[in-house]
């Protein structure tokens, strides 16, 4: 071996039948200083007791590929230029504050902790299908990628850490029987967080938990996770985007997805199955998304007292899209909470889609700046699938038309608010609301009671032109016997049913004292009281005196 590292060769044990290497002379060789530059370089060797380089530094590279060790690596404070242990076999590794340009254990075996709590690696970390009951990592600093794709482990601590390039965990299966699965709280990754068709379970506590984690994107593209909850990243921060698509399959025994106060520079892309025990399935409280919220193709199940999807007071600057997604709450709850939530662009909830699925929607605070596509629908939704009367919606959903030249429609959706209103009320005030609605469209149709004032004038007209058919009308006092023509009888229906105006000055004819005529100042009562009606509603009307928000 001696040989070998002093002339920068390949040691190769692999075929030999003594490949027992003491890990004594490997310390003292790499403390000789006899190495050459390229380093220790063994291959296929059986490393006999402790390799215990700990507090040791050396400019000598360490190479120990496809190596088993009897006993526990101990790297604490060591600093050296490159370490490889790909395809390697060993109990343990402990390398806290461990500090290389290159660290690398591509299909290597740990049978117990690997422990890199506060390692430094100024280049990359490779653990490409490598195998860890534990790996901890709190800490580690990678100035490039660390690449972990079909990485197994019972549980990968990242915490603290931070990741100049991309955290590579694709194919990665991590399965926790007690404790979280997958942590990275405060975790800083300058490119992606990428989780393609991973699994990740934990048996009693959350799959995958990203507390405050800031990275360029998070990609969980047909990944399957299991845990009380599935996914955390409250507070987490991801430049660019977050993708959970391409068969993504998450369920979990409480919360499935929480992304509280998450800031998504891009968008949110959600499609697969997203199934929760007795939390809610998708939790987006207070969360600012820079572009688009996309949810299709989905099923999302929950049975819980709360929303199956919560997404109060959260912040989309584009698009919201829920399209050809199955929303299911089997407990008390929602299936669609909107709560407050402010769409900067489009909002396309496909309503008829979740009208015909008998989807409950709270959508109290919701404001998005362009009208839906079919209002009528999105007027039944609010009519039929929310539980309390609220007037915010209609208020915005009349705005929005309003704002787009749509008056006509904005005064039809405050009709429909009213309408809805009347159902909450005690017995008199429906009924005093039922006649605001008839009479006055709730004041935004006046023309309603001005119809009725022309259609009371009708009637006053009949009722003397009846009268005057049976003598009931006669000159009044001091006019001469023709004071009755057809002007003046105009005039007298118009005393009748439109008051404060006085057609004809001082009155020329009046009912008669007989029966037809005292016959018709009763039926004349009437008329009045409809006239004063109808006046008094046609100026309360054109006022805004009966319109409520």
């Amino acid at each position: 071996m001696n040989r070998a590292a002093e002339a920068g060769e390949v040691l190769d044990l692999s075929r030999r039948g003594n490949n027992v290497l003491p890990a004594k002379a490997i310390r003292d060789l790499l403390l000789s200083g006899k190495v050459d530059p390229r380093g220790l370089l063994v291959i296929g060797a059986r490393v006999t007791g402790t390799l215990n380089l700990d507090f040791i530094r050396t400019s000598t590279a360490l190479q120990l590929d496809k190596c088993l060790f009897e006993e526990a690596l101990s790297l604490n404070d060591t600093e050296l230029p490159a370490l490889s242990l790909d395809g390697s076999t060993f109990p343990a590794l402990y390398a806290e504050n461990l500090r290389t340009r290159y660290l690398t254990m591509e299909g290597a075996r740990c049978l117990g902790v690997a422990d890199l709590e506060n390692a430094h690696v100024d280049g990359s970390l490779l653990m490409s299908g490598a195998t860890a009951t534990r790996l901890f990592a709190s800490g580690l600093h990678v100035s490039r990628s660390m690449r972990a794709n079909g990485l197994y482990a019972r549980k990968v601590v990242l915490d603290g850490c931070d990741i100049g390039g991309e955290l590579n965990l694709r194919e990665a299966v991590i399965v926790s029987e007690s404790g979280i699965a997958l942590v990275a709280h405060n975790a800083k990754v300058g490119a992606d967080i990428d989780l393609t068709r991973a699994f990740v379970k934990s048996g009693d506590k959350h799959a995958v938990q990203l507390f405050d984690a800031k990275a360029s994107s998070l990609r969980m593209n047909g990944a399957v996770l299991r845990g009380t909850t599935a996914l955390c990243a409250d507070g987490a921060e991801f430049l660019q985007g977050v993708v959970l698509d391409d068969g993504f399959d998450a369920r979990s025994s409480v919360d499935t997805i929480t992304m509280i106060d998450t800031r998504i520079g891009s968008g949110l892309v959600l499609s697969g199955s997203v199934r929760g025990g007795r939390g809610q399935a998708l939790v987006l409280h207070r969360t600012k998304v820079g572009a688009s919220i996309t949810i299709t193709a989905a099923e999302i199940e929950t049975t819980s007292g709360f929303a199956v999807l919560d997404l109060t007071d959260a912040v989309v600057s584009g698009q919201l899209v829920v399209e050809s997604t199955k929303l299911t709450n089997h407990g008390s709850g929602y299936e669609l909470e909107l709560a407050g939530t402010r769409v900067g662009n489009q909002l396309y909830l496909n309503e008829l889609e979740l009208i015909e699925a008998d989807v409950i929607v709270s959508l109290d605070g919701l404001t998005y700046p362009d009208p839906p596509a079919n209002t009528d629908v999105w007027l039944k939704m609010l009519r039929d699938h929310t539980r309390f009367y609220e007037a915010q919606p209609y208020q915005q959903l009349a705005a929005v038309h309003r704002a787009a030249g749509h008056e006509h429609k904005a005064r039809k959706v405050l009709i429909a608010q009213q309408e809805d209103l009347r159902r909450y009320g005690d017995p008199g005030n429906k009924l005093w609301h039922w006649f605001l609605g008839v009479t006055l469209g709730y004041g935004y149709r006046p023309s309603r009671a001005v119809i009725g004032l022309l259609v009371t004038f009708l009637l006053a007209l009949c009722l003397v032109w009846t009268t005057n058919a049976y003598n009931g009308l006669t000159p009044a006092k001091d006019r001469p016997a023709d004071s009755c023509s057809p002007v003046n009888r105009i005039s007298l229906a118009a005393d009748l049913a439109i008051p404060l105006v006085k057609l004809g000055g001082t009155p020329r004819c009046e009912l008669a004292n007989g029966p037809a005529g005292q016959w018709a100042t009763g039926a004349g009562w009437v008329v009045q009281i409809l006239g004063w009606s109808f006046a008094t509603l046609s100026v309360a009307g054109f006022t805004g005196l009966v319109r409520k928000s």
